[in-house]
């Protein structure tokens, strides 16, 4: 069977211009910066290709990129995704590297996509990459895409994740949020949390309690007791609104999460179906 790696290029990029960049601080407000030519860069990248390739035996590699960071579609559901990124102060040869993985080695980008989703609809479609495809991105989101994962900086070979696996992960990623890329889950809700909410459908539901002494007596306020619920979906937005936030918020926290498969993506308009619950 044909073996082709999806190569996040995204990370790989960022890496070695980060590593073939040294800035200087003399003080006084004098610094300086040394920068490796790309010429020096480029056999080095080459030789990282090939030695996965040759680890997993691949028949092909794909070079998967972003596209710029002001069309990425989750903007329009979330106008802050990553917005505390400061992408003025990339490093030096992040566009150099890119530029070359275009020019030499077969890559897919779209509009509006991170490389993220070129990835995963990519592992998911059943006819645009034939045989067997492994993801390879040190990214801990792809653990939301069924198939075949690889972290080069953890896993000693590649892993399969279940689709049950996968769709778990992406409800996580909903209550946690994610710090790197700027949304924030669900308020009070912390890895621990989040999988006792998966494992049980552990809901949140409203009741009235009355004060029976002390200076409340006979008042009332609105408390919350945990109860299993039909679906996780149904508990994951009853925490949600136990904090005062809507359905529509709990859409938004999942709707970023979601890393493309090829059943979100629209092909004959080329534009992403946004996720809803089952």
């Amino acid at each position: 069977m044909i073996t082709t790696l999806l190569i996040d290029a995204d990370i790989v990029a960022f890496q070695f211009a980060s590593a073939n960049q040294e800035d200087f601080d003399w003080g006084d407000g004098v610094a300086s910066r040394t920068v490796e030519e790309l010429t020096e860069v480029a056999p080095q990248i080459d030789a990282k290709f090939s030695e996965w390739k040759s680890r997993w035996k691949a028949d092909d590699i794909i070079v998967c990129l972003s596209c710029p960071h002001e069309e990425n579609f989750r903007l329009s559901i979330l106008p802050t995704y990553k917005g505390h990124r400061d992408y003025s102060n990339r490093p030096v040869l992040l566009k150099p590297i890119k530029d070359y993985f275009a020019a030499n080695y077969r890559t897919y980008s779209r509009p509006t996509l991170e490389a993220d989703d070129v990835m995963g609809i990519l592992s998911t479609h059943p006819k645009l990459v034939p045989g067997r495809k492994v993801i390879v991105s040190e990214d801990k989101d792809m653990q939301s895409i069924p198939g075949w994962l690889w972290n080069p900086a953890k896993d000693r070979k590649p892993r399969m994740i279940s689709k049950e696996g996968a769709e778990r992960y992406h409800l996580y990623q909903t209550l946690i949020g994610d710090a790197a890329d700027n949304y924030k889950g669900c308020p009070g809700v912390g890895p621990e949390a989040a999988q006792d909410i998966l494992d049980n459908n552990i809901g949140k539901v409203p009741y009235e309690h009355e004060y029976k002494r002390g200076p409340k007596k006979g008042t009332t306020e609105t408390r919350y007791e945990k109860i299993p619920m039909q679906t996780r979906w149904a508990a994951i937005v009853s925490w949600f609104e136990s904090h005062g936030l809507t359905h529509e918020d709990a859409l938004v926290q999942a709707r970023v999460a979601r890393i493309c498969r090829a059943e979100d993506y629209d092909f004959g308009n080329k534009r992403v179906k946004e996720w809803n619950p089952n």
